[in-house]
């Protein structure tokens, strides 16, 4: 059987497995190193890979179009707007070796509980996101963002807390 083909079966039984655990992974998806810790729906035109894991609190959504790559922890009813990315990784910058040839550089992601990740956010790697935050549409999180905070822009500053 071709490997291709073979991909493609074990992709569709882990679909399958999991819609009974109440996890929907919507066509066109791609995901790898995740684990579910509750309900999910991760809408079509997503890749999701661990790097080494990605964990997934109950009640969780993604819209459509979302990378996420890295170590990342998502917390209960987490929310992610479509075309979103959240890398846990780049790469080095040193002078002196091109920088396609560096290793990556990577560090983990938290995402607290009821957290609101609106369309086109760009989080990077070693971001704390704490629970009852929410980042507005577009914003680029280069800097942890507080408990119920309200962040927006490029780079992300808080502008008000929810009350």
């Amino acid at each position: 059987m071709a490997k291709t083909i073979r991909f493609a079966l074990r992709l569709w039984l882990q679909k399958k497995l999991l819609k009974f655990r109440g996890v929907t992974i919507h066509n066109n998806t791609v995901f790898s190193g995740v684990e579910f810790l509750g309900t999910a729906v991760i809408e079509p035109y997503c890749r999701v890979s661990g790097d080494p894991k990605i964990v997934i609190g109950d009640n969780f959504y993604m819209n459509a179009g979302c990378h996420v790559q890295g170590n990342v922890s998502f917390g209960r009813d987490v929310m992610i707007g479509p075309k979103t990315v959240i890398w846990g990784r780049d790469h080095g910058t040193a002078l002196g070796v091109p920088m396609k040839q560096q290793p990556h550089i990577k560090e983990d992601i938290i995402i607290g509980d009821d957290v609101w990740i609106a369309a086109n956010v760009t989080i990077l790697k070693g971001i704390a996101i704490g629970s009852g935050a929410v980042i507005g549409a577009g914003a680029v999180v280069v800097k942890d963002i507080p408990e119920n905070a309200i962040a927006v822009g490029n780079p992300a500053k808080v502008v008000k807390f929810r009350s």
